[in-house]
């Protein structure tokens, strides 16, 4: 049911509201009234009273989410009691079907049942202090613990992220409805999560003429790993390869055909991130679903299907868009085929490390690469995301193929340094250092 809500659009109802709607429903669901005070139910959903109140007030009119009913009872009772409406019931019942990968239920649980920490002074989510006689009035400070609003919108994105916490197609009018928050707001919340590093990274969506799609989403990478979400252990292994490369522009017109190159030379740098990363997800699609038949040579059945998606994802230049390129048709069967090679090449090379890791890597294990910064001097990053660690024990390896070659043995991923974070791609560093924006 609660995956169901996460994707139900509440019209104007805020993300607060929201995360409380969705708490209570994980909590009591269709067991019938409630009957508890409004401190008690703030307690038992692990919410601040300020937000309970809010929530009730704003989900019981016109009982079109929330039933709320005087009882009478002795003093000190409860007064109220508290019921999901039936015609949300109704609607959570017609979507048995809606589901996610495991380890993203168990953490949009976490995330709807955490304990409001407090503190000596009233926090970011209202949070009242227990202390008294304050020489001033309590005040706003901002912490390292996510807002009762960087919860939902984190909840929301986890209920659409696979397992290993990528989440696609997912675009900012959709997550406006989702969470109830202005874009303004949704923006503000978003860099939030970035900066407690609950989001990795991130690739902007962009309109461009390259795609087939008129508009193409923004890509999130969520951090499974974080600390804050409650896992028991990382909800996914690291894998970083650290070699002699160059950047990604140059990476992908290695030995190119020239109109290859004078194509990617055209793209702006937003469009070719975008593109570099579709190119990247061929890549753990094969690796994931097409595990077997990456093997030399070819197999055919699999360069024709690889070419089939590519083709259906780009479209071809006809110098009709303002300032866009021409290219024939015989040119454009170039370019695809140099994409489609580059995919191969590098999925193949990614798979004849992995099979010779200790635990081996099974064919159908799902893995995802995620985007890491280009680095400043004439090395290149890759960083893989795994379901299963490619050595027991550990869920974070670093090989480094420079000096000093090293294999880097972590047992979880917060092992490694918060710079080598960064240069990973596991973090995006602030935006006064030259990080994103939204």
């Amino acid at each position: 049911m609660i995956l169901s809500l996460l994707r139900y659009p509440m019209g104007d109802i805020g993300a607060e509201v929201r995360l409380f709607m969705a708490s209570f429903v994980m909590r009591f669901g269709g067991a019938g009234p409630v009957q508890l005070t409004v401190l008690e139910l703030a307690e038992r959903l692990r919410m601040p009273p300020r937000v309970v109140m809010q929530a009730v007030s704003k989900l019981s009119t016109a009982e079109a989410y929330l039933v709320v009913k005087k009882i009478s009872v002795g003093r000190g009772r409860p007064s109220r009691s508290f019921e999901v409406s039936p015609s949300i019931l109704a609607f959570l019942g017609e979507y048995p079907g809606v589901s996610c990968p495991s380890v993203c239920e168990q953490i949009i649980k976490n995330l709807l049942s955490i304990q409001c920490e407090r503190g000596e002074e009233q926090n970011s989510d209202g949070c009242r202090s227990n202390a008294i006689g304050f020489k001033r009035p309590p005040v706003r400070e901002k912490n390292n613990l996510p807002s009762v609003s960087n919860r939902w919108l984190l909840a929301v994105l986890v209920s659409h992220a696979d397992g290993l916490g990528v989440v696609r197609g997912l675009g900012m009018s959709t997550l406006r409805q989702l969470t109830g928050m202005a874009e303004a707001k949704l923006k503000s919340q978003l860099r939030r999560l970035v900066e407690l590093g609950l989001i990795r990274s991130y690739v902007p969506g962009v309109s461009s003429a390259v795609f087939t799609d008129a508009k193409v989403s923004s890509i999130y990478f969520l951090n499974l790993n974080h600390p804050f979400l409650g896992l028991q252990s990382d909800g996914c292994a690291v894998l970083v390869l650290h070699g002699l490369g160059v950047n990604r522009r140059e990476a992908v017109c290695a030995i190119a055909h020239p109109v290859v190159e004078h194509y990617f030379q055209q793209l702006k740098a937003e469009v070719f991130n975008l593109l570099y990363l579709r190119l990247e997800g061929y890549v753990s699609f094969l690796l994931t679903s097409h595990w077997s038949g990456l093997r030399r040579p070819v197999c055919p059945d699999l360069t024709q299907a690889l070419q089939n998606m590519v083709s259906s994802d780009f479209q071809r230049p006809d110098g009709n868009s303002a300032g866009g390129m021409k290219i024939s048709k015989s040119n454009w069967a170039v370019v695809i085929e140099h994409f489609c090679w580059w995919v191969l090449e590098r999925a193949k090379g990614i798979k004849g490390l992995l099979v010779r890791m200790p635990s081996g890597v099974s064919c159908g294990a799902p893995i995802a690469l995620i985007p890491a910064p280009d680095q400043a001097d004439d090395t290149k990053v890759t960083t893989l995301l795994m379901e299963h660690a490619p050595v027991p024990g550990v869920s974070c390896l670093v090989i480094n193929y420079i000096s000093p070659r090293v294999c880097e043995l972590h047992g979880r991923e917060s092992e490694l340094t918060t710079e080598d974070r960064y240069r990973f791609g596991l973090l995006t560093r602030p935006k006064a250092s030259g990080g994103g924006d939204f």
